[in-house]
């Protein structure tokens, strides 16, 4: 069937019944072993080409087998620990993902408390899966570290399976109608530059790629919602790795979204801290417990401090650069927050030129940074920035040492309209996400 002129969401019985024929005629025996649903799936995904359908669809089988995917323990079945949250349904009840319940694998220990906190969160006004993504609560330095491609495709694909094999069937049946598709809401609140460090941006383009290659057509909408100014400069990266289907499928908006989810999913099944009702009070952490947030706690960090710090009798130093390039023309803030444990610091900040020459920026003071967190912001300029940390005259004593909690980040400003521009990232004619899009979308 030719595809030049076919619109993939509006496609007719006779189109869909044609197309299938035809890639159950190229299949053969292997044909017996899909449903038309799934063939459907694999022939949109190749823009109704049924030949170039049937080799997406027995790669995907080839994969399966040679990976030994059918065989890998379902999450949350037959005793199986969660590998992610779940609110709102009978076949998995209620669980937060422990990463140290048995039969989880050791892999997971290490990387799940970098983790923002994700959930399979009840469903949409359509009878949809929703899925939340903390996103901006990643770890993503420590994610590197810990975590590589290979081991986040595994979790990956585990909760794929579960989703598509136990949720759906349960929210199908619930629905009285096929539901094969979910959405998605990422939430980028407290994303910076950290967040969009190339390595943990390939670990994003890893899991892009397989979900279009292997589990084409599964997703219906994805929000990106609390975006940054910084974002657009990871967003020109990330949309390069995306088809067009995938990003006629993607809205980004900023801190004003949440009318735009209220007209997709209940009050009462949208967290409360995405413009929802729901608290999920019953189970410990909420509607999306974050392991990143947890563990901080646990180790004394709190506020979501992303660095851990011991003051003793000498100077900490903390240095960040920034390239001209990195900057392009635009303005750069300087953000930064930090809280000691037992007494107050001396805190300045320098700047370094590309001819090594240092200027202070922010003078030498003492600030009661043990009473509350100390934070502000500076504009700068291209080159490094060394913020200085030490005890202050009379302080404590070398063995009396004091914990210091800090973040620090680069970030975009700008009038509105240039934020806006930011958030957006681009124009309707390049990736169709204007404002027609969007007032499409809210029809």
């Amino acid at each position: 069937m030719s595809s030049s002129k076919l619109d993939l969401d509006a496609l007719t019985d006779d189109q869909k019944t044609k197309s299938i024929a035809e890639l159950r005629g190229l299949l053969s025996a292997e044909s017996e072993k899909h449903d038309d649903h799934e063939l459907l799936r694999f022939l949109i995904a190749r823009q109704m080409d049924a030949h170039r359908a049937k080799d997406m669809l027995l790669g995907y089988v080839e994969w399966r087998r040679k990976d030994g995917i059918d065989e890998l323990p379902m999450p949350g079945i037959n005793g199986n620990p969660v590998q992610q949250t779940t609110r709102g349904f009978k076949s998995i009840p209620d669980a937060n993902w422990d990463f140290n319940a048995p039969g989880m694998p050791e892999e997971y220990k290490k990387f799940g408390p970098c983790m923002g906190g994700g959930c399979f969160h009840k469903v949409d006004k359509d009878g949809q899966i929703i899925f939340i993504e903390r996103t901006g609560y990643h770890d993503v330095k420590g994610l590197a570290v810990k975590c590589t491609p290979a081991i986040m495709l595994d979790w990956h694909i585990r909760n794929n399976e579960m989703i598509f094999n136990v949720l759906m069937p349960e929210v199908s049946e619930r629905a009285g109608k096929l539901i094969e598709k979910h959405i998605v809401i990422f939430d980028l609140t407290n994303s910076g530059m950290w967040q969009f460090d190339m390595t943990g941006l390939h670990l994003l383009k890893a899991v892009s790629d397989l979900d279009s290659k292997m589990y084409p057509e599964r997703l219906s909408r994805l929000f990106i919602v609390n975006t940054p100014g910084i974002f657009t400069r990871a967003w020109n990266i990330v949309k390069r790795w995306l088809d067009k289907r995938i990003l006629e499928k993607i809205f980004i908006l900023d801190s004003n979204y949440q009318d735009v989810l209220l007209q997709h999913i209940d009050p009462e099944n949208l967290p409360e801290f995405l413009g929802g009702t729901c608290k999920c009070s019953h189970m410990p952490g909420g509607c999306v417990p974050s392991p990143y947030l947890e563990s901080k706690k646990a180790t004394g960090g709190g506020d979501n401090f992303l660095h851990t710090a011991s003051l003793g009798s000498t100077v900490f130093e903390h240095t960040m650069a920034i390239a001209k390039e990195d900057m392009e023309g635009a303005q750069v803030d300087l953000h930064y927050k930090f809280k000691t444990s037992k007494k107050g610091v001396q805190f300045e900040v320098r700047h370094q030129n590309e001819a090594g020459e240092e200027t202070v920026v922010v003078p030498s003071a003492n600030y009661e940074s043990q009473k509350e967190t100390i934070q502000s912001q500076i504009p700068v300029l291209p080159g490094k920035y060394i913020l200085s940390w030490q005890k202050p005259a009379g302080g404590f004593a070398m063995f009396n040492s004091s914990t210091l909690d800090f973040s620090c980040d680069f970030d975009l400003r700008g009038d509105e309209e240039t934020k806006a521009s930011a958030v957006a990232g681009q124009s309707q004619s390049q990736d169709d996400l204007g404002a027609e899009k969007l007032a499409q979308l809210q029809v």
